[in-house]
């Protein structure tokens, strides 16, 4: 991370300083996050809001083709300046650390991250985001070619995506915990897999 850009060394004294946390990712991979309770308490929100899973799918009526991306530890796309960074040190075994980009475990770290996205996106038809990820859509394949436009506002922003999570010009998609298809809105498999097994426990 050091290497990276992510954080760096920290030897002169902060007012914070916070815990670190390990956290397994859904992908088996482990990611270093903040344990600012305390920082927390004192952070003034964005309070940028974040849209309804009714406002999306209410959008998406008559849409046929989908694609979706995924920023790549999207939070770490956004630059801290030096007051935010150092509110932002941590202690380690091997001495403390202060981020220099948006850490995860900030409570209003989804709304900086999100309103962020939404500038980069802002005007473009048929494109909607929920945090790290973007959903692009169109009733026609003419209409799903924003996606070159949409793809060209993320590469001059330097947002990453992660290639492996991106989905690109399928007949339906998963978002938001739903399925959206060319012939509508379906539950989820695997959303409905886990209520019929809360169901029967």
């Amino acid at each position: 991370m050091e290497k990276l850009g992510i954080v760096e060394k920290v030897e002169q004294p902060t007012e914070w300083v916070s815990s670190m946390v390990i956290v397994e990712r859904a992908d088996g991979k482990l990611r270093i996050c903040l344990d600012p309770k305390d920082l927390n308490r004192a952070i003034k929100r964005e309070h940028f809001i974040l849209p309804r899973r009714e406002e999306i799918t209410a959008k998406l009526a008559g849409a046929k083709y989908f694609s979706k991306l995924d920023a790549s530890s999207g939070f770490w796309n956004i630059k801290l300046d030096e007051e935010s960074s150092n509110l932002c040190a941590f202690n380690t075994p091997f001495g403390r650390f202060k981020f220099l980009r948006l850490p995860f475990g900030i409570k209003s770290a989804s709304e900086v991250f999100h309103k962020a996205v939404c500038k980069i996106l802002h005007g473009l038809n048929g494109v909607e985001s929920f945090i790290d990820d973007i959903l692009v859509w169109g009733c026609t394949k003419e209409e799903h070619k924003r996606l070159k436009e949409g793809l060209e506002r993320i590469r001059t922003a330097n947002l990453k995506l992660r290639r492996d999570k991106c989905e690109i010009g399928i007949s339906e998609v998963t978002y938001f915990g739903h399925r959206y298809t060319r012939q509508g809105l379906k539950i989820d498999d695997n959303r409905n897999e886990i209520t019929d097994h809360q169901k029967r426990t």
